[in-house]
């Protein structure tokens, strides 16, 4: 082989590592290689790397809307699910609504991660997740709880989120509102007069660390959104910038199966809240096990809609998480903005 064949294919190797090492890390080769010549014209496109940030139904996907500053041409559906791309606490976004329930969100997951590839431009960097929970022992309404691990299986095993980003957690100071407000319940317009509720009496304070629980009542079916059914079981966000009344969601494709296998176990009470556990919802643990398998880094964030120290002493679950769901939602979304503001990943 000549000395001029060698130095191309030598070339030619160190473009392919800086292809395999750059493309999902936001580099070109030309970036890669320190010494390629400036005629040289293989180049890739930039591969930006967003965090994908999860809620389950509209109030909770609101309420971190409300802190987005969404790009231009914002919207990508994918799987008939809708994600919305912009700026979250200085960092870039892609921002999506689940739905309900352990399949749901693991469906929702996987579509975010199939969809959003370096070849694309935009890949998934790490997940968050924000939401509401119910919480027992420690926390109380309207506290926010980051789980240092969460459980599938009542506690049997579990799997521990990110040490990095749970670690960022850990620094934040962050405060909390004491006042609930009524939301968008009927979600029939993007902007609604804010109506205040009641407060709580107390400031409601961050939890890092601790265990959380992921189950659902639904048998292995996916929960059907409701078209136009509000800010819990509606189909879409209330203030989705692509926001329409002929929009469907999974209604028809899900609701068979779930009247048939799902039904019968909304029917029973759900668990009570588990002093074992920090938060106790239907979506965290199940989105955490899609992205490890990609081997991407994950943390859940989720606020008190259902717990202890109420001031209006309501019965628990559901009759607490419908009257507080908007602030546990609001507060979780706070600590998301502080959290991406001060975390110094991607």
């Amino acid at each position: 082989m000549s000395a001029d064949a060698g130095g191309i294919v030598h070339k030619s190797l160190r473009a392919l590592v800086g292809v395999a090492a750059g493309c999902c890390v936001g580099v070109s080769v030309a970036a890669a290689d320190s010494e390629a010549d400036p005629g040289d014209s293989l180049a890739v496109s930039a591969c930006e790397l967003r965090t994908l940030v999860l809620t389950a139904f509209p109030a909770e996907a609101d309420a971190v809307l409300s802190h987005t500053t969404l790009d231009p041409n914002p919207v990508v559906v994918a799987n008939r699910r809708h994600f919305y791309l912009g700026t979250l606490g200085g960092k870039k976004v892609i921002v999506a609504m689940t739905g309900i329930g352990l399949v749901n969100a693991t469906t929702a997951t996987q579509t975010a991660f199939d969809r959003f590839t370096c070849p694309s431009g935009i890949a998934v960097g790490a997940v968050i997740f924000s939401g509401v929970a119910g919480g027992a022992g420690r926390v109380s309404l309207g506290d926010v709880a980051v789980p240092a691990r969460w459980t599938l299986d009542d506690g049997a095993t579990f799997r521990p989120v990110d040490p990095g980003m749970l670690a960022a957690a850990q620094s934040l100071a962050v405060t909390l509102s004491s006042v609930n407000t009524l939301g968008n319940p009927m979600c029939l317009c993007k902007n609604v007069p804010v109506v205040r509720l009641n407060d709580l009496g107390r400031v409601p304070q961050l939890f890092v660390g601790g265990d959380g629980s992921s189950s659902d009542n639904n048998n292995g079916t996916a929960f059907p959104c409701v078209p136009n059914a509000g800010d819990v079981f509606g189909c879409q966000p209330c203030s989705a910038p692509d926001r329409s009344l002929l929009y469907t969601g999974n209604f028809f494709k899900d609701t068979p199966a779930w009247l048939f296998k799902g039904l019968i176990g909304n029917l029973r009470p759900f668990p009570l809240e588990n002093p074992a556990f920090d938060a106790v919802d239907q979506e965290s643990a199940t989105a955490q096990v899609v992205a490890d398998a990609h081997g991407t880094p994950f943390l859940a964030i989720r606020g008190m809609s259902d717990g202890p120290n109420d001031p209006l002493r309501l019965p628990g679950f559901p009759f607490q998480f419908f009257f507080y769901k908007q602030l546990a939602a609001e507060n979780a979304a706070r600590v998301v903005a502080a959290f991406l503001q001060n975390w110094v990943g991607i």
